[in-house]
């Protein structure tokens, strides 16, 4: 990869690692009520109060306390809405977090297959690993909702503390944000998750990106914290940061939009129908009327394939935002074409001609004696829609090494990271591949009738690159 674009998607990385929420948290003391119902004054701070704290050598209990509750009176001010009780902020080493389950979490045989289909993370490589990878060593800082809430930030030196401003100021209002609508929603696929956090993590991120707009110009803030020193960079994989730093990047703009139309009483609302899917977080037009169709796969499957899942099985939605960045990682779409901001509080770019026509997808994994499958059937808009995604999926294979068996045909060596054979399948406005250990098994798994194969010949989309490999 391109070093310039890892510099950038390394700047990201601390923006997400700086706003995560996590539903659980030992505390000792919890919040205290509010009770004034004064718009930029908290617990005896007014928004534009001036502060006397040092901070050459990180902040002391009571400074770390007025500097929250300023932020907090801020926050009030500019959202419109109160805080009803304080929010404490813990601190503990970084040696504790990652000894904590915050740190990490449990991937099944599911979750595996579900970024193996896209190609990001292959047999040479975990989920969990490449999770560990991401987070481990870098995060600063998370809001948990237990005990009515809490901010932990993780520190190096937790008795010499530096605080970053974006990272207090995101998690402050993902406090605000559970104060008044809760952050938790029951969503069923990693897309309509995403979709959900491009509202929650937008917003805080949004807020942060006004928070520093006034500093510049018109509040007095205390200065960035600052790292000590050039450790070395981060490795990472970018095509699993891509995907969920989606909410990060055009949560902003999608909260913005939202407010331009409708106020931040259009943003509160949007809370009882938040958005749907990451294509609506990407084109806002498209919130709150189209977030895409529902896709059945019928179970074409012989008796030896079963699909996976625990109670029953298991259907997962990629998304508009999962199959930009599988084609970005792997090659297919430019790498320059990211760090086009798609609007003024936007930080990449992830709206592109091969995947702007989605609208709607479905994946389901079948096992057989600890052997996969997949089936991954996704709709578009037009006929050209769906024939250009699926060219653009024939590259991405091509990228990992596929050699073409017939003409809608595939088989990647047993060696290479994501070994099997695959085929894929336009008809009309959809697109099925089909994924087995062998190309003898295809059928076994999903049976394809009067299949419409997807044109071998067909025109390089715009703005792609047909023989770019993957970079880690």
């Amino acid at each position: 990869m391109n070093r310039r674009f890892v510099a950038v998607l390394v700047v990201g990385v601390l923006v997400l690692l700086a706003g995560c929420t996590v539903p659980t948290a030992d505390v000792d003391e919890g919040p205290q009520p509010l009770d004034d119902d004064e718009l930029g004054y908290v617990d005896g701070h007014w928004y534009n109060d001036s502060l006397d704290v040092d901070t050459s050598d990180g902040l002391s209990e009571d400074e770390l306390d007025a500097v929250t509750k300023r932020a907090m009176a801020r926050i009030e001010h500019e959202r419109g809405l109160n805080f009803e009780r304080t929010v404490p902020v813990e601190v503990i080493s970084r040696e504790e977090f990652q000894q904590s389950d915050t740190a990490s979490g449990e991937y099944s045989a599911f979750d595996e297959q579900l970024w193996r289909s896209t190609f990001v993370v292959g047999d040479d490589s975990t989920v969990g690993e490449e999770f560990d990878a991401l987070y481990g060593a870098s995060v600063q800082g998370y809001y948990t909702t237990a005990d009515d809430g809490r901010i932990v930030l993780v520190a190096d030196d937790p008795d010499a503390v530096e605080v970053d401003r974006g990272t207090l100021v995101h998690e402050l209002t993902h406090a605000l944000q559970d104060q008044h609508f809760g952050i938790s929603r029951e969503t069923t696929t990693r897309d309509e998750r995403l979709g959900w956090l491009g509202l929650l993590e937008g917003e805080a991120n949004y807020m942060m990106d006004i928070y520093e707009e006034r500093c510049e110009v018109e509040w007095e803030c205390i200065d960035p914290a600052t790292s000590g020193g050039g450790g070395s960079q981060q490795s990472f994989n970018e095509g699993l940061y891509l995907t969920i730093f989606h909410p990060y990047s055009d949560g902003p703009q999608f909260v913005h939009e939202l407010r331009e139309r409708e106020g931040w009483e259009g943003v509160n609302a949007a809370y009882e129908e938040y958005p749907a899917s990451t294509a609506q977080v990407i084109d806002p037009d498209r919130y709150p009327d189209s977030p895409g169709e529902d896709v059945e796969i019928d179970d074409r499957s012989d008796g030896s394939w079963e699909r996976l899942g625990e109670d029953e099985p298991r259907v997962e939605t990629v998304g508009e935002a999962g199959l930009f960045a599988a084609l970005w990682y792997n090659g297919v779409i430019d790498q320059r074409h990211i760090a086009t901001a798609s609007g003024e509080y936007a930080r990449y770019n992830y709206a592109h001609p091969i995947t702007n026509g989605w609208n709607g997808d479905s994946l389901v994994v079948y096992e057989n004696d600890d052997e996969y499958g997949h089936v991954f059937e996704s709709e578009w808009s037009s006929a050209d829609d769906a024939e250009e995604f699926a060219a653009a999926y024939e590259e991405l294979l091509t990228a990992n090494a596929a050699e073409s068996v017939d003409e809608r045909t595939y088989q990647v060596s047993e060696d290479e990271p994501f070994a099997g054979a695959y085929r894929v399948v336009q008809d009309g406005t959809t697109v099925t591949v089909v994924h087995a250990p062998t190309v003898e098994e295809l059928d076994d798994v999903h049976a394809v009738e009067d299949p419409v194969p997807a044109s071998m010949s067909a025109p390089t989309p715009a703005g792609t690159a047909a023989t770019a490999s993957a970079a880690s």
